[in-house]
Parts: C-alpha cells; structure tokens; sequence
C-alpha cells in the first residue's frame, strides 16, 4: 500500500525524525510521514462507505426502490446510499490501489447486472433513476481493472462478459434521440451525442424543487398543463444525466437554471467519453479474436474523433468546446426527436472544465502538439485557483460552478495532462496533483472527513458548497482520487 511514501516514511523514522520537524514534500505542504498516514486514515474510510442489498429487494422488488446487485458496493457516502454509475470509476480507482481487487471487480459485476436488466447503466440503482443514465465510463472501468489483475489470473473472462454488455450499451448512447445528426463547414454529416433522459415530470428524487421552478418559470407545475413545463423537467432530468447538475453549462442565459437546456448541446466531454468507450470496445475485441467488432468500432472511434475535432475543436483557444445546437433550414427544432434531422452547431464560447476532459481520453494520441496547446491553453483558462481546478469561471450558486473544485474532474484534467500534454503536462500535472493531496489533507484535518467537492478559490482549501443540497462527507471519488495521486505523484 503506497510503497513509495511508505518506504520514505519509514526512513524518516529510522533517522530519527518525526513528521512534526520532517521535511514537507513541496505543493502538498505535507510531510512523507504525514501523507502516509493520511491514506491509511482513507484507507479506512471503505469500510463505512462498503454496503449489500438485501436478498429481500430481489424477492419483492415491489416493497423497494433500490435495484438488486449481485455483489457487494460502496457507496459515495452521506445522502447517496446507493450506487452511482460515474462515481464509481473513482471508487475503482481507489480500491485498486488499496489492493481491493475483488471489491472492484464486484462493483463491475453490479454495473454489469444493472446494464444487462435494463439495457443501460442507470443513472444510480434506484429504480427512479432508471430513465436516464450517466457519462458512460463502464468501458474504462473494465480496462482499469482488467489492466490491474496479476498474471496468471483468467483475466479474459472479465472482457468476454463485458465486451457484448458494452456493445449494447454504445447502441444506447448512439441511438436517436440521443444521438443526432450534423453538418460541417463541407457539407458532410457527422453524428454526435447528447444527454437526452426520458423522463418529462418532476424528479421523484428532487420533485419538491423541480415543481417549484417549473411553477415559478411555466405558470404551473403540471406537465399536462403547459408543455413548457414538460420541457423544464427534461431538460432538468437530462442535466442530472450529465453529473453536473446543475452548472453554468447547461443554462441560456448562462447564469440562472430557469433557462436549463441541455438537450440542446452537443457536450465535448460526452462525445470524448464515447470516443474512449469505442477505442476500448476496438482493443476488447481484438484481446478475444472478435475481428469484426473490432474493425467496427475502431472505424466509430475514428469517425466520432474526426467529428470532434472538426466540430468542436477551437484551434484558436486550445480546446474544446460544447456545441448548441441550431436546427438547419427546413428542420423544426433543436429538441426535436426526429432521427433524419439535420442540425448546425454554434460554440459555446464560455470556459468549462469540460472543455480540457478530451485530453484524458486520449483523443490527441498522435498529435504531440495538440496535446501541449491543450496544456498550455489550461494554464491560461483561468480555471487554476490556489486549490485546484475551478469548474467553471462563473460564480452562480450552483454546485458544478465557480468556486467549487470536483475530484473527477481534477483527476481528468491531471492525468491527461501527464499522459498526452508533454513535459509542460507532466510538470502541471505534479503541480496540481499534489496540490490537491493538500487541500484534502488540510480540510480532513479541519473538519475530520473527505468531501465531495471543494472550494479552490482559497488557499489551503475549503468546504464546497452551492446548488440543491448541503456539503456531503464520505466520499467516493473523493477517496479513490486522493489514493490514487498519492501513489502516482509520491
């Protein structure tokens, strides 16, 4: 566990010295001794977070709306006492390096189950959750854990079962209405996804608020009244599909969540994801002979790169961008579920943290000086504060906005600048990787827990805050994030 700090610890030990007059290892303002501790200390945290569905939820699924696993799981912590599906890759993450393999392969075995029953990954395993989904990254959970398991273990079985799962689950995220049609500067149509939920009355989850502003922006809060109502509640549904609910991102008007339309972007990061999930479906196929598969979607990955790139790329700026959608002439509408329409992009021309997430999925292999202006382009965002990476630039009250920092997105936008941004990547990389491993030891030690946000506009870190609920502990990501920076960047 963490041999590195744990080989430097004990050298300062059998020196002498104790961690109050160690040396600090710079950026985490922390002694090896101290940081040591601290992940033995997250270490610990799995135990409480660790659940099991009672067998009684798959006898009488009736009297429940938790979904049925297989397998043990562990939970964000605090409100969400359930399994998430985009949390969950952190948690993977840390339980790898906390050598919970079995654990792990446990939680692929449960979003594995989820997506064969109901034809998706669910947004979380509730049974209200089940009209949506959220950013699709069971492809690289499976290559994670599969790229962990020691030799000599029948490690091919895992991508023979989830290789169809996956193919499935691409159709999903590739299928009108969530996938739409596009035109280029030439004339040539490319397909690219959208978060698009099917679900069109108030959250069960949040039914209180989503009533209350679909009153105060429609006139009522009955989708059967005003259809605009309808279309609040998608596009609130959908943005919770996203993760980020709620943010800056989504809204017309780019300050209030009154103007929420998420169905009418084309987010970067989504269709990054996608490119991801297909190069990973492409390298399962060929671990298990599967030529056909992978010629198939190594032929998508390259199509969606090729529109990415064309159409969200900024040359200019050094990054991506979201793209609203703007319906072409003769269509209707940019909500419009017609699969043959035709529709025309306009950049978002606001900075978000999504806009740098393409790099991590390795959408700039190749291309070495693609990857340095994405690194460069970062470091002059803005997004940058004492604590670690802003989500956006905009101070809105909502969660997934200024001055909030999420640990996802740290580790996304870090470990893509190490692995394609060059040596000023790698740099950065160790800069704010070990900035953060601060900001988390320096809030645990204030408060005695891990958070699931935080705010980096100060030094040294504080509690996050904003949007439809108070602060949650535990957490998750948050823990999986901070294990694993702490045995990368020790």
């Amino acid at each position: 566990f963490l041999p590195r700090l744990a080989a430097a610890a004990a050298g300062s030990n059998a020196s002498g010295s104790s961690s109050s007059n160690e040396p600090a290892i710079p950026g985490a303002n922390a002694s090896a001794a101290e940081l040591y501790q601290f992940g033995v200390k997250v270490h610990g945290l799995w135990g409480l977070l660790c659940r099991e569905v009672s067998p009684d939820v798959a006898a009488h699924p009736e009297r429940h709306s938790l979904l049925p696993l297989p397998n043990r799981t562990v939970v964000p912590g605090d409100r969400f006492r359930e399994v998430y599906y985009w949390d969950s890759y952190w948690v993977i993450r840390g339980l790898i390096v906390s050598q919970m393999l079995t654990t792990a392969e446990g939680m692929l075995g449960n979003l594995m189950s989820m997506l064969e029953r109901v034809g998706h990954v669910p947004n979380g395993a509730r049974v209200y959750y089940i009209n949506r989904s959220q950013p699709p990254l069971l492809s690289a959970m499976v290559r994670t854990v599969y790229e962990s398991l020691p030799s000599g273990t029948n490690s091919s079985a895992l991508i023979r079962r989830a290789l169809p799962l996956l193919v499935s689950e691409h159709q999903y995220w590739t299928s009108p209405p969530k996938a739409v049609r596009l035109q280029g500067k030439d004339g040539t149509v490319h397909e690219l996804s959208r978060y698009w939920a099917a679900w069109y009355q108030p959250r069960p989850e949040s039914y209180r608020e989503d009533a209350a502003l679909a009153l105060n922006v429609t006139g009522t809060s009955d989708p059967a009244q005003n259809p605009a109502a309808a279309r609040l509640y998608h596009d609130l549904a959908s943005g919770a599909e996203s993760g980020w609910d709620y943010s800056s991102r989504w809204f017309g008007d780019n300050k209030t969540l009154a103007t929420v339309r998420t169905t009418q972007i084309i987010p970067a990061d989504l269709n990054a994801w996608l490119y991801q999930m297909e190069s990973n479906i492409a390298w399962m196929a060929n671990i298990t002979g599967d030529a056909a598969v992978a010629e198939r979607f190594t032929a998508a990955a390259a199509a969606r790169k090729q529109a990415i790139q064309e159409l969200l790329w900024d040359e200019a700026e050094g990054m991506w961008r979201d793209g609203i959608l703007s319906p072409t002439v003769n269509s209707t509408n940019s909500s419009s579920t017609n699969p043959d329409q035709v529709y025309t992009l306009t950049q978002n021309p606001h900075v978000f943290a999504s806009n740098f997430v393409p790099l991590w999925t390795g959408i700039t292999e190749g291309s070495a000086s693609q990857g340095a202006a994405v690194v460069q382009a970062l470091k002059a965002s803005g997004l940058i504060g004492p604590a670690g990476i802003a989500t956006t630039l905009y101070p809105t009250g909502q969660q997934w906005d200024y001055p909030n920092g999420w640990p996802p997105l740290q580790h996304m936008l870090i470990e893509g600048s190490r692995l394609y941004g060059g040596p000023a990547g790698a740099e950065l990389a160790q800069q704010l990787a070990r900035t953060w491993v601060g900001v988390n030891l320096n809030v645990f030690n204030a408060t005695g827990a891990m958070h699931e946000k935080y705010d980096v506009s100060a030094p040294g870190g504080l509690i996050g805050g904003g949007g439809e609920y108070k602060p949650q502990v535990g957490f998750g990501w948050s823990n999986g994030v901070l294990l694993d920076f702490l045995n990368k960047y020790f």
